[in-house]
């Protein structure tokens, strides 16, 4: 009996310590997720403070969904932190010019065209993607952007955001919504079909984020290709470096030698 009960205290305290450590690599990588949406935030041109007004209001209001119209038996709404709060930063970067009219309505095309053959409505579930599709829209809107503004990060990342939030909202909530409406409503009551439920996981808020983060790790591997790419390689190669193969084999001559003397090879 005493043996019994001790290996079993044991398996629960495993059990235990396990949900812990579970636990704490969620909550980890939670904070991770609302740290990079405080940068990404901060880059797309808003300050530190509204950066963190934005996600408190986002958290707090989040799961709050605001109803707009009826149909057959369903109540369409809009979350509040899922796509009211994405789509009115979209609104202000339009408004404010940090993202062109003409290049956001090619982004928002191309990532709808990507979003709407990515994703499906489920009947009981609503619209849904399968990974690693689902974040095909979020590629496609921070490669766009990269490749409109190669040079510039201050352009790129409100284009990306801004492709990625309307384009993933007008590609899946609004070209599927005639079959998401399709389905028929609970038994129980009257179904809400909220844009954008999932809050800060939801499609759409997800896919402005992913976006951004795309284009800031693109325009960073640009940088450092600059920075260490074929014409530093040549020139640490002309400077005789150790850390270059064969290098430490190799004099430059006298007349690439950088900062000698211009008299002594005169004699």
């Amino acid at each position: 009996m005493a043996m019994g009960y001790t290996v079993e205290m044991t398996e629960d305290v495993l059990n235990i310590l396990l949900f812990a450590i579970v636990g704490v690599i969620a909550l980890l990588i939670y904070l991770l997720y609302i740290s990079t949406i405080s940068k990404v935030l901060e880059t797309i041109g808003l300050t530190a403070s509204e950066a963190s007004t934005v996600i408190l209001l986002t958290l707090f209001f989040g799961w709050i969904s605001i109803p707009l119209f009826p149909y057959r038996g369903w109540w369409v709404g809009i979350s509040i932190g899922g796509a009211l709060i994405p789509v009115i930063l979209c609104s202000r970067l339009l408004k404010s010019g940090r993202a062109g009219l003409a290049e956001s309505a090619i982004g928002i095309v191309i990532v709808a065209y990507v979003t709407y053959f990515v994703t499906r409505a489920e009947e009981g579930v609503g619209i849904v993607a399968d990974i690693p599709l689902a974040f095909a829209p979020a590629l496609a809107a921070g490669l766009y952007s990269m490749s409109t503004f190669w040079t510039d990060m201050t352009k790129a990342a409100p284009l990306a955001y801004v492709s990625g939030v309307l384009g993933t909202l007008i590609g899946a909530d609004v070209f599927r919504l005639n079959e998401v409406l399709s389905f028929n409503p609970p038994d129980d009551g009257i179904g809400m079909l909220s844009v954008g439920g999932a809050n800060i996981f939801d499609m759409v808020y997800l896919t402005g984020i992913v976006a951004v983060v795309i284009a800031i790790l693109v325009y960073r591997a640009k940088k450092r290709q600059e920075m260490y790419g074929f014409g530093a390689v040549v020139s640490e190669f002309e400077r005789g470096s150790e850390g270059l193969p064969y290098a430490k084999d190799i004099r430059p001559s006298p007349l690439t030698r950088f900062g000698g003397d211009s008299r002594k090879r005169r004699e």
